[in-house]
């Protein structure tokens, strides 16, 4: 190739130039290069090469420009005769698009020649020759712009051009630079930032201040201001500051450009724009300065100290920030006095906290905030006032600037610690150690614990906080997870510190305290901390074990939390081994070793057990350490639950096959569970022993046992108290039980029913125990499915039904009545559902499915029904049942024990019903038992009724609980507060219709949240404003809207039905919003109503309504027919109030005089304003006149502007004076 050129070169210059083209650019270069750099200054080449090199680049171009170029004809001649071809369509157009890109790449090449010329080594080429070629290619850089790879050649041209300060190089700028910008902002890559940094002294040449035409250029400026690419990299940050400094309109248009992105910027782009307005303040000349002083510095600190938002403050002083880290700066210290001075010292001493606090920020950044041209006495006043300030906002009433002010102390102290006089560091940091960590607030003492953390890193600190930091011990016990886990970060950096003693400052028990009950992020921080002394890793591995066993001794809990993050920090799994073996050993040794010893050597044994098996190469050495004979021994030695909980987890993890060899010790456990519900630690046991029989094939044989035992306690509640259950079920239709089974079911009633030695609350307790397994079983996915899949399921979930009538029935005067069996048995039910949905759902047959829910939802909610009729007396059966026990003479005293007491029996009752009111909200989340929805609402409403009178009682004396039992009442409340909530989201949703029972339920919700707070105080309301906040909007669509969409609403028996409804239903709830504005409107009143709670929750309610006026125009109209009622109840005091919460509170002042689109509410109005004008001129009692006249001034507005104006009521007018 490269001789073929040398060829044609040596025959002409247009020779070589026709050779070139015909090359692609790739291949050819090396030899163009060559070859050009060959040519001498003397050849005939330097001066003929660049002209033929003009002449191929205006033909090439011209080419480009004109594809299909018609020489002129005479005027005479015939038109051409149209081609004849097979050619494929579109062929002209696949030819030309095929010449055009055969031009691009020959003008390709041809640039690439001319930058080898320009860029000669020998000077060959006259650059006056070469300069026309140069502005033929940049002339038309636009046109090129297809190409990219043709456009970077001729930008490579004009570059070097410029580069090498040839004649007239700025002619080839105008086209080069915006491409070079747009190439940079669209490629985004920091070579095209640094070509445009390189160019930078040619935008000088541009007029800035003609807007028009420079408007292009002066916006791709604009689009690299906000670019990331240029706000990160130096190349950019440079170009834009020198940019900030070309024009005055360009420095406004980029300030502007800064501000309005400030809010949205993230952390390196606004230290980009700092960094780039430094620069450009730097050099920048004195005119130009003032602008970004006075005009956009300035703003920015008035701006970072009054931001309402604490993020946005946060990012002005991010910008300010490349100010301040220069403050060494000639002119900058001078600068940030005179801009933060005259408003900071005041600023941080004004009413508003959220100012104090961005003052509190910015000072902190700026410290120390001094003037350099001051005498040294003035700057010493001025730091004694900083630091007088700072100490003063540590005793600030808002919690984040005393937070703000301790820790930004403490960093004050680490960097400035030599300056800072003795009595000034001194008097500090001890009030900063006896007062701010015991803050009331945890945030303080958070940042009182990380602000001492940080300071520890400066040496000269450490003298006096030695003597100081146990006086941060009791941190380590905070009630705050964060600041125990910064406690522990301190700890953890005090024992790299050779002069520092960990132990001195907290206490090695209560750390061993802290390790065995804390959270996870808590505890593997002492962990870490104490493995060096406890589990060294330079030590032998022997002696390593005996440190552990030392711990284990001396806190047996923190010993096998140590343990458990061994492996995890860092331990080998070799070590770990070792110690699993030692522990063993020790307990099999035979020496005495005391109980709680042995269950922390356990613990122990298992976390790391659990480590080991996580890695398959440790398996086969573990069960060679761990045979099952051994383990099989260990059982003997298990004195607690938790103990036996970890032989049963070794056991399964290690060598499950030895589980028959437990089996019955395991199934004891199993069965014997009396009182399980109430025992945390036989609770572990029992999901270790789960967890060991699901690792066998031993779990088939615990159903089958859980199946006996709940038959005979349901047998024995048959006989004690005459609940029938029908046993005809859906169970059989989805699944086919082995023939053996299928009349078993008599057989083992009869056979149970035999076996009643034990009294039937023991029978009972035994019961509540396997039905708390059962629902713990479901949700371990092996477990419910060796359930579901069992051939007992349909014993188990008949038997469950029958113990769950009784548990419902009998719950308020039954001592040993509890609520499990209802949990298990509505679980065990959704289960089967869902799973038999699944299966279903293969043979387009879900409703048999369905029936199990829909028969337990039925069974449930009529179950329910006969509770709220026998109320809390009980049913006849309760007393049957005492006759009987009287009989077998099962009773140690009078026939009475064992019955609960009035209030243990509410407090029963109302587990049961929350329980049963949250199987109800999960079905209705899954879509199951749809049709059941009136009743759900009914059955909810019911038991908030319950609520309300139990409540009530209680506060008229008539229910005495105890405090423990109270707590309870208000936590089932709360719960259930939450369930009603969410169904009235759930009805509403899918309800085609609105619906009154939903209306009624958000009714008794607020009615219950009223009554909480009268009875027993705002304290308990706040808890279930809690639960409620969700739920609030829904609550708000059930009690208005559901007015709005009948059709027939100004029919005469639609509002009577309405009323008839509200009247026989009347929301309590709303006396006492009434009360709450007739007391607010009563200044002269010296006795206040005080329910703040639920003064907090009218105003949630106030704020999402207001502005919507479909949601408005319902609630009003519920509010203009609940004050109808109150009419004719004569109780005129709710009415005014009910009319004023309407009219002053709901609607804006626009709407007093039309109710504009609250057409419901202004059909109702006529019917209610005329009542009130009756009353008036009927009543006798002149206080009772004045509360009828005040609320028919609230209505008077609306009333004359449509009487008068609209014409709307005229003709009702007429009639009522007829």
């Amino acid at each position: 190739m490269e001789k073929r050129l040398r060829s044609s070169l040596k025959t002409s210059a247009e020779e070589f130039l026709s050779s070139a083209v015909k090359l692609t650019l790739k291949s050819s270069k090396p030899s163009l290069k060559t070859i050009i750099n060959s040519v001498k200054p003397s050849s005939d080449l330097s001066s003929s090469l660049p002209l033929a090199l003009l002449h191929s680049i205006l033909h090439h171009t011209d080419s480009f420009q004109n594809p299909h170029p018609s020489p002129p004809s005479p005027s005479n001649s015939p038109p051409p005769k149209r081609q004849r071809g097979n050619g494929p369509p579109g062929s002209d157009s696949d030819s030309d698009q095929s010449r055009q890109q055969q031009i691009l790449t020959s003008l390709q090449v041809l640039s690439h020649v001319l930058h080898l010329c320009i860029l000669s080594p020998k000077k060959a080429f006259s650059t006056t020759d070469l300069l026309p070629a140069a502005q033929a290619l940049h002339n038309n850089l636009r046109l090129f712009e297809s190409d990219p790879a043709l456009c970077l050649e001729v930008a490579g041209v004009c570059e070097s051009w410029w580069k090498e300060e040839l004649i007239e190089r700025e002619t080839l700028i105008s086209q080069l630079l915006p491409f070079l910008l747009s190439r940079s902002l669209t490629l985004k890559k920091k070579v095209d930032v640094h070509r445009v940094y390189m160019l930078r002294e040619a935008f000088a040449l541009f007029d800035f201040e003609d807007e028009e035409s420079i408007e292009d250029l002066r916006m791709l400026l604009m689009r690299c201001v906000v670019s990331p690419l240029y706000l990160k990299t130096e190349d950019g940050q440079r170009f834009l500051s020198f940019a900030f400094r070309l024009s005055r309109r360009l420095m406004k248009s980029g300030l502007a450009v800064v501000k309005a992105q400030i809010p949205f910027g993230r952390k390196s782009v606004l230290e980009g724009f700092g960094g780039i307005l430094f620069r450009a303040w730097r050099e920048v000349e004195d005119d130009l300065r003032g602008e970004i002083e006075d005009g956009f510095m300035q703003g920015i600190v008035d701006s970072a100290i009054h931001a309402g938002s604490s993020v946005l403050a946060a990012s002005l002083r991010k910008v300010l920030g490349g100010f301040i880290t220069q403050r060494t700066t000639h002119g900058v210290e001078k600068l940030l006095f005179n801009l933060a001075e005259p408003m900071i010292f005041r600023s941080l001493q004004v009413a508003n906290s959220n100012v104090r606090l961005n003052a509190l920020h910015l000072l902190l950044d700026l410290f120390p905030m001094e003037d350099p041209d001051a005498t040294k006495e003035e700057k010493d006043k001025l730091l004694d006032k900083q630091f007088y300030l700072l100490e003063k906002l540590m005793s600030d009433e808002c919690p984040d600037v005393r937070s703000v002010a301790v820790e930004g102390l403490c960093r004050v102290f680490y960097l400035f610690w030599e300056v800072i006089p003795s009595p000034t560091i001194t008097k500090i940091i001890t009030k900063i150690f006896n007062d701010m960590s015991h803050e009331s607030c945890s945030e303080v003492r958070l940042s009182t614990v990380n602000g001492i953390t940080y300071l520890l890193a400066n040496p000269q600190s450490r003298g006096i906080l030695k003597v100081l930091l146990p006086r941060l011990g009791h941190l380590m016990l905070d009630n705050v997870t964060s600041v125990r886990v910064a406690m522990v970060d301190l700890l953890l950096l005090l024992r790299d510190v050779r002069t520092f003693q960990f132990n001195t400052v907290v206490s090695l028990d209560v750390l061993l305290s802290v390790l065995a009950s804390d959270q996870t992020h808590v505890a593997k921080g002492i962990a870490r901390l104490l493995m060096p002394s406890y589990f060294p890793s330079r030590k032998r591995t022997e002696e390593a074990c005996t440190r552990c066993r030392t711990l284990i001794n001396r806190n047996p809990l923190a010993g096998a939390r140590f343990c458990e993050f061994l492996v995890s920090l860092g331990a080998t799994l070799q070590s770990a081994r070792q110690l699993v073996g030692f522990f063993l050993d020790s307990i099999l040794s035979g020496d005495k070793v005391e109980e709680n010893q042995i269950e922390g050597l356990l613990l122990a044994s298992y976390s790391l057990c659990k480590d080991l098996v996580a890695d398959s190469g440790c398996m086969a050495s573990l069960k060679e350490l761990l045979p099952g004979e051994k383990l099989k021994s260990l059982l003997a030695f298990a004195p607690t639950a938790q103990a036996q909980s970890a032989v049963f987890d070794i056991l399964a993890m290690v060598s499950p096959d030895i589980v028959s060899d437990v089996l019955e010790d395991c199934m004891s456990l199993v069965v014997n569970c009396g009182g399980l519900p109430g025992d945390e630690g036989r609770q572990v046991e029992m999901r270790s022993v789960h967890k060991l029989l699901l690792s066998s094939n031993a779990f088939s044989d615990v159903i089958g046992t859980f199946t006996s035992i709940l038959q005979k306690t349901a047998y024995r509640c048959q006989i004690n108290f005459g609940n029938e259950v029908e046993r005809k079920n859906v169970y059989s239709a989805t699944r086919k039980k082995p023939k053996s089974s299928r009349n078993s079911s008599s057989a083992k009633w009869k056979h149970v029913s035999e076996k009643n030695a034990i009294s039937f609350e023991e029978d009972y307790s035994v019961a509540v125990g396997i039905a708390w397994q059962i629902k713990d079983l479901l949700i371990i996915e092996d477990a419910r499915k060796a359930i579901l899949e069992s051939s007992d399921i349909e014993e188990l979930c008949i038997a469950l039904k029958v113990v769950s009538q009784t548990s419902i029935l009998q719950s308020s005067c039954c001592e040993c009545m509890d609520v499990y069996p209802v949990l298990a048995y509505t679980s065990l039910a959704l289960h089967m559902t869902l799973r038999n949905l699944n299966t279903d759902a293969q043979m387009n047959d879900t409703r048999t499915a369905e029936d199990i829910l829909d028969q337990t939802m039925g069974h449930i909610l009529g179950c329910t029904e006969q509770l709220f009729q026998a109320g809390d007396n009980g049913t006849s059966d309760a007393i049957a049942l005492k006759a009987h026990l009287s009989k077998k003479q099962k009773r140690r005293n009078s026939n009475d024990e064992g019955f609960r007491s009035k209030e243990g029996g509410v407090l029963n009752k109302v587990k049961m019903l929350t329980a049963i009111l949250k199987f109800v909200v999960e079905s209705t989340e899954m879509g199951l038992a749809s049709h059941f929805q009136e009743r759900k609402l009914k059955f909810t409403s019911a038991y908030l009724k319950y609520a309300i009178s139990s409540f009530n009682h209680h506060s008229t004396g008539k229910l005495q609980f105890e405090d423990a039992d109270l707590k309870d009442f208000i936590q089932c409340t709360k719960s259930s507060t939450s369930y009603a909530g969410k169904l009235i989201n759930l009805v509403m949703r899918e309800a085609s219709c609105p619906l009154f029972e939903a209306f009624d339920l958000a009714n008794d919700l607020l009615d219950l949240f009223t009554m909480v707070e009268i009875s027993v105080g705002s304290a308990y309301a706040s808890k279930l404003v809690t639960a409620l906040n969700p739920w609030i909007p829904d609550l708000v669509l059930a009690l208005g809207p559901c007015f709005i969409n009948n059709n027939n609403l100004e029919e005469e028996n639609s509002y009577t039905s309405t009323f008839d409804h509200i009247k026989l239903c009347f929301p309590t709830w709303l006396v006492t919003y009434a009360k709450l504005e007739l007391h607010e409107m009563d200044d002269t009143s010296e006795t206040h109503l005080q329910l703040p709670a639920l003064k907090r929750l009218r105003n949630t309610i106030v704020s999402l309504v207001k502005g919507n006026s479909k949601v408005v125009d319902g609630i009003g109209y519920v509010l203009l027919m609940c004050s109808a009622v109150c009419i004719e109840k004569k109780d005129y005091s709710t009415v005014l109030g009910l009319l004023r919460f309407l009219c002053v509170k709901l609607l804006s002042r626009e709407e007093d005089r039309e109710w504009k689109e609250l057409d419901t509410m202004l059909v109702s109005l006529p019917r209610i304003y005329p009542i009130i004008e009756r009353e008036i001129g009927e009543e006798r009692d002149e206080d009772e006149v004045k509360k009828l006249e005040a609320a028919r001034e609230l209505l008077l507005p609306v009333w004359t502007y449509h009487v008068y104006e609209t014409g709307r009521f005229r003709m009702m007018e007429e009639e009522e004076e007829e």
